[in-house]
């Protein structure tokens, strides 16, 4: 596994290929170590730079034509479509845009390109904390050894989300795994990519820990969740009581699920989930901001870090 330059995410990007494969996928983006070092570039050199791109990503589904967000999906490796027209919610700049070809939307596209740029993909070990998903199948297809997990499966919940997986394109049973307690050898995975489930673990640092833990040195992880760009301190929402209760601290927050309906959102993070996965034994730690139009991703966040 090759090791990522870490320094070239503060560099200009070199222009976007007209055609990307799996074994050269590059996510251009800009990467910070502290909210302080973001807010030195947002409140200074950079403030019109990306108060623009925050007004081009508000003005985006007004300006398309009638076929929707036209580009290059950094996943199929080709030029497709994305969004429906005339479908407000498909225009979300971070749960919609899905690719007409793979059917991805730019979160998901976002962060499987930060995963797998520069990785070995044919040898590859990599696993991914959402098994029932458009992206884990897409993964699936392409690594000979992707491997997923879902949590909580009993009879009826394994029975309706097998089936989803498998009318996903999905192959093999799902396999139930706790984030927080992983059934693996230390040093087994060269990637994990966790995609908007860390705020749904009520002890995420222990899940943390065992990322870590499995990762081999200079593994990655690349994960997903409700970002408080501007904040430092991470939002409990809810947490689990000594009588073993969900006590809420704000308005209960439900985000969807494909079979059960939602799922209640813990945290919203801020910069300190850093120094959180710095202490869980990452050496390096960033936030990830990508703006690249030609892969139809605006201004998307990932946290992105080596063991």
């Amino acid at each position: 596994m090759r090791r990522p330059g870490w320094m070239r995410w503060n560099r200009r990007p070199p222009p976007l290929p007209r055609r990307v494969s799996i074994d050269s996928l590059v996510m251009p983006g800009e990467a910070w170590s502290s909210r302080e070092a973001f807010l030195e570039v947002r409140d200074g050199r950079g403030h019109q730079r990306l108060k623009a791109q925050w007004q081009i990503g508000v003005h985006l589904p007004a300006a398309l034509g009638e076929d929707g967000h036209s580009g290059l999906c950094p996943l199929c490796g080709v030029r497709s479509l994305f969004g429906v027209p005339g479908d407000a919610a498909d225009f979300d700049l971070r749960e919609g845009l899905a690719c007409r070809r793979c059917g991805i939307n730019a979160r998901m596209r976002h962060a499987l390109a930060l995963l797998l740029d520069g990785l070995e993909v044919a040898s590859a070990r990599v696993y991914l904390t959402e098994q029932a998903s458009p992206g884990f199948v897409w993964l699936q297809e392409r690594l000979p050894h992707a491997e997923g997990s879902e949590f909580g499966l009993d009879a009826a919940r394994r029975r309706r989300l097998q089936q989803w997986f498998e009318a996903l394109g999905g192959r093999g049973a799902l396999v139930d795994a706790d984030v927080t307690a992983l059934a693996r050898a230390d040093a087994s995975l060269d990637a994990i990519g966790s995609y908007d489930v860390l705020e749904h673990v009520p002890d995420y640092r222990a899940a943390l820990r065992e990322f870590a833990r499995v990762l081999v040195p200079g593994g990655r992880l690349v994960l997903t969740a409700p970002f408080l760009e501007t904040e430092q301190a991470t939002r409990v929402r809810a947490r689990i009581g000594a009588d073993g209760r969900v006590e809420h601290l704000a308005p209960a927050e439900i985000h969807g699920d494909p079979v059960s309906g939602g799922v209640l959102c813990y945290y919203h993070f801020g910069w300190d989930l850093l120094d959180a996965v710095r202490e869980a034994g990452f050496s390096r730690a960033e936030w990830v901001r990508s703006f690249v139009p030609e892969y139809a991703v605006y201004g998307l966040w990932a946290l992105r870090a080596h063991r």
